[in-house]
């Protein structure tokens, strides 16, 4: 891969001193009378461990938070249970660093456009080999990345820029993070299948920014299956989950062969969490905006079928159509939420329930509502389930009405 621009850091050698430091600080949020967020104010700065996270008043009980170190200092607080009964955002006490740190580790702050990605490599010799240390999302402060291998006596490093992702553009870097999935009891339209529940994404990934187009799976798939066929811009429809699982299988097998992606790499559908996290871009009510300015819906689509794809305002995350046009596939089988460890009322990298159903009954997620779909079902938690692998007959509702966005992320 042909450098942008490089730089080689030599390891610096461990160092060690008293920490004094500052204490770090941090803001609650509260959605319904719940927990539901913690965002760090201020990192402070001489933490040699994660420090104590104390969270009282606002007239619940119950909450709980886990402070995470990037360094030195407070990068987040992860919510680990969410409490009840809170009228106001609570205090959040953060411990005072203390103690002595011996730290024989490199940070390495990547300055880059903002906004940009870029690969971050090592070698023990300036004519490489080279091996992928972090990929990362670099922001208008610069990206800090820390070396986690200590030991070695002398390392080089490099940072090499990544298109979107890796040469393919229409793709949006989704960030690991922690969001309330789900829906509160006095949401307008809300199904008992929405029941509320803290969910940690561990892992970062990419999310096309629309979704998929006629054009592009004609050129994968070589068909268009669409009922509403005549414009390659608008999405493709009327596929099934199996389809769609083999156009990703497909476009994996096609970019690794172009050296866009590597064989670490491939295209997948979105879990659900995974899917109802990018579309609500940090946003806690029903939908992200507007319903009129982000979606083709019943109230602006007639019966005029799909429109063409980014034709509506994105969301924060610069995602379009999440809502509205079509139905989007994710990889989950369909069924009521599964909670894991009920304690900490923390779900990690939920997949969804076990096939355990019968065979005409094998349901797969459904998101996103579409151009026929009345406002209340236009929701970021609303959830629905179709047979995987069949449609309906063309003259129902169904037909016409699903279709899908891939995902990119590591081989898992």
């Amino acid at each position: 891969m042909k450098l942008v621009r490089c730089a080689l850091l030599l390891l610096v050698l461990a160092f060690s001193r008293v920490l004094a430091g500052d204490t770090a600080t941090a803001t609650a949020v509260v959605t319904s009378g719940y927990l539901s967020g913690i965002t760090v104010t201020s990192g402070g700065s001489g933490y040699s461990f994660e420090p104590s996270v104390t969270i009282t008043g606002g007239g619940g009980s119950g909450a709980t938070g886990k402070a995470v170190l990037n360094g030195d200092k407070v990068e987040s607080i992860l919510v680990l249970t969410a409490g009840t009964g809170y009228t106001s955002p609570p205090r959040v006490t953060i411990g005072a660093p203390l103690g002595l740190r011996v730290d024989p580790v490199l940070k390495v702050t990547v300055a880059w456009e903002a906004g940009s990605h870029a690969s971050v490599e090592w070698a023990t010799d300036p004519s490489g080999p080279w091996t992928t240390w972090q990929d990362i999302a670099v922001n208008a402060a610069g990206s800090v990345v820390v070396d986690a291998m200590p030991g070695s006596s002398a390392r080089f490093f490099r940072v090499v820029p990544i298109s979107l992702p890796r040469g393919k553009l229409g793709f949006v870097w989704i960030p690991p993070g922690t969001f309330l999935m789900g829906s509160p009891s006095t949401e307008l339209g809300r199904y008992t299948n929405e029941v509320q529940r803290f969910v940690l994404l561990t892992r970062g990934f990419w999310l096309s920014d629309h979704e998929v187009t006629q054009g592009e799976y004609q050129a994968v798939m070589g068909t268009n299956p669409s009922r509403f066929a005549g414009d390659a811009n608008r999405p493709v429809e009327n596929v099934t989950w199996n389809d769609a699982v083999l156009y990703c299988q497909q476009l994996t097998e096609r970019e690794r062969a172009a050296g866009r992606i590597t064989a670490m790499e491939a295209y997948r559908l979105p879990t659900e969490a995974e899917w109802e996290y990018a579309a609500r871009a940090g946003t806690t009510g029903p939908r992200h905006g507007d319903l009129d300015a982000i979606a083709w819906w019943s109230g602006n689509s007639g019966t005029n079928g799909t429109q063409p794809v980014k034709r509506k305002q994105p969301n924060e995350w610069g995602l379009y159509d999440m809502l509205g046009n079509v139905m989007e596939w994710c990889s989950d089988w369909y069924g009521p939420y599964l909670y894991g460890n009920v304690a900490a009322a923390l779900v990690v990298n939920p997949t969804g329930v076990s096939n355990t159903l019968s065979e005409p009954d094998r349901l797969r997620v459904l998101r996103g509502a579409g151009w026929p779909s009345a406002d209340l079902a236009l929701r970021s938690a609303a959830r629905s389930g179709y047979l995987r692998d069949s449609l309906p007959d063309a003259t129902l509702t169904p037909a016409g009405l699903i279709g899908f966005r891939a995902a990119l992320g590591p081989v898992q």
